[in-house]
């Protein structure tokens, strides 16, 4: 075998392996739609690009049929290929998203190093205080009505621990809000600020999950890492999907 083929393949393993990696964080944690607001598409270059790339490149510079050391060499290649791509599904696992929290005038994507484990305990169902490892927990979060917790969340925001939207203790059921949550959607039309091309992107968006614009509306999606739009269900409150656009 010569080095050329011996790298080849090595180059066709590591696709597989990368490609099966970025699946399941694509379908579970980033989809396209969050993908850039995220900045998991700046993670996933970096690190699917240094295993596809010094892997193989290693490999083509050590590979000698009936070389003494081959084995070692090649098994010193995959520990540090391995390491690479450890540290990457390490930092996506970290980093990933753990609650799309809808309030009255906004969406949230909260992140796992968002949440302080303190307040996290707090959540007053089981799944509101936990962190998952799927996709992203749909949630409402409503404003506390009682002198005691308002001035617990004023105490949050001030100390710089989170808003509502990090603070587990006021999520409920999503279906709670979810009508509420139409009064403050706005249509996907060039109007109220949206420009001509974002309601293009929003229509197209439409489209592409299967719906007519005029039968969805959208509200503004915000993370900590950036912005898109999270469209619904004209009539019930219903979540579509995110979409690519900041309008």
């Amino acid at each position: 075998m010569t080095r050329w083929k011996a790298s080849f393949i090595h180059l066709l393993i590591s696709f597989m392996v990368v490609g099966s990696i970025a699946a399941y964080i694509i379908i579970f944690w980033y989809p396209p739609a969050l993908m850039r607001m995220a900045k998991a598409d700046k993670l996933l270059m970096l690190v699917g690009g240094i295993d596809l790339i010094i892997g193989p490149m290693l490999t083509l510079l050590v590979f000698r049929q009936g070389k003494p050391t081959l084995r070692m060499d090649l098994t010193v290649i995959a520990l540090l290929q391995a390491g690479f791509m450890a540290f990457g599904l390490y930092s996506a696992f970290v980093s990933r998203p753990v609650f799309m929290v809808a309030s009255p005038r906004i969406f949230d994507l909260v992140f796992a190093p968002d949440i302080d484990p303190e307040l996290l305990a707090k959540g007053k169902e089981p799944q509101f205080r936990t962190l998952g490892v799927t996709r992203p927990l749909l949630v409402g979060a409503m404003t506390p009505t009682n002198a005691g917790e308002s001035r617990e969340l004023m105490d949050s925001i001030s100390s710089g621990r989170g808003d509502l939207q990090y603070m587990p203790q006021f999520y409920v059921d999503y279906r709670q809000v979810a009508l509420k949550l139409l009064q403050h959607a706005r249509p996907l039309k060039a109007e109220n600020g949206v420009s001509e091309q974002s309601a293009a992107l929003l229509q197209a968006a439409a489209r592409n999950y299967g719906r007519q614009p005029d039968e969805l509306r959208f509200m503004p999606l915000r993370s900590s890492r950036g912005f898109a739009v999270m469209l619904l269900d004209g009539k019930t409150g219903e979540v579509v999907g995110p979409a690519d656009v900041d309008p």
